[in-house]
């Protein structure tokens, strides 16, 4: 793990963590939370980046020597420090956000409630610390992603979800439009 050596505070998120909490998918790309901006920039100084921006066959910016992290303001307020590499062919994407989201709101990348959450899995003799297929769960919900979500549940076994944890992930999750469609076995589990 090139981020071993630093003090870099990480952790898996998205489809490559939920394949390793066991669910039957395949991810596209890593991402990575970072718990801090400084953090990102740390990574991009021991991670391989190229010499110069993206040519414009790429039509996707990735880090460079010049410009090795990026920093923006998305739509809902939140700021970005963010950063994409092609590691041993697959895409890696590390980002920190500091969001106007309750820091108590419990969501896989903009707050901080969530690095109190995370777990370490091993896989095949290295340690990975990944978000909580809770947090997960509650995030597939909100996103309206039944495969993902379906895979996910045939991986995990109800009994050995924190309830509380799933209480929390999903608590300020309803938009006001329209309800959680949340399946029958996390309902019973929620009781």
């Amino acid at each position: 793990m090139r981020l071993a050596g630093t003090n870099v505070e990480w952790m898996l998120i998205g489809s490559a963590a939920t394949a390793l909490h066991g669910a039957a998918i395949e991810p596209g790309d890593l991402d990575v939370a970072v718990s801090t901006s400084a953090g990102v920039r740390t990574a991009a100084t021991v991670l391989p980046s190229r010499t110069d921006r993206s040519s414009p066959a790429d039509a996707v910016w990735f880090s460079s020597l010049a410009e090795p992290t990026m920093t923006f303001v998305d739509p809902g307020d939140a700021r970005w420090t963010f950063g994409r590499w092609t590691l041993a062919g697959v895409r890696v994407e590390l980002a920190h956000i500091d969001s106007p989201a309750p820091a108590a709101l419990l969501v896989e990348t903009p707050a901080a409630a969530v690095w109190d959450e995370r777990l370490v899995i091993d896989w095949n003799g290295t340690q990975i610390p990944v978000v909580p297929v809770e947090v997960q769960l509650a995030t597939m919900l909100s996103r309206d992603q039944p495969d993902r979500l379906q895979a996910t549940l045939a991986a995990v076994d109800p009994a050995s979800l924190d309830v509380d944890l799933l209480r929390r992930a999903l608590a300020g999750r309803e938009t006001g439009t329209a309800p959680l469609k949340v399946p029958d076995v996390l309902r019973q589990r929620l009781g």
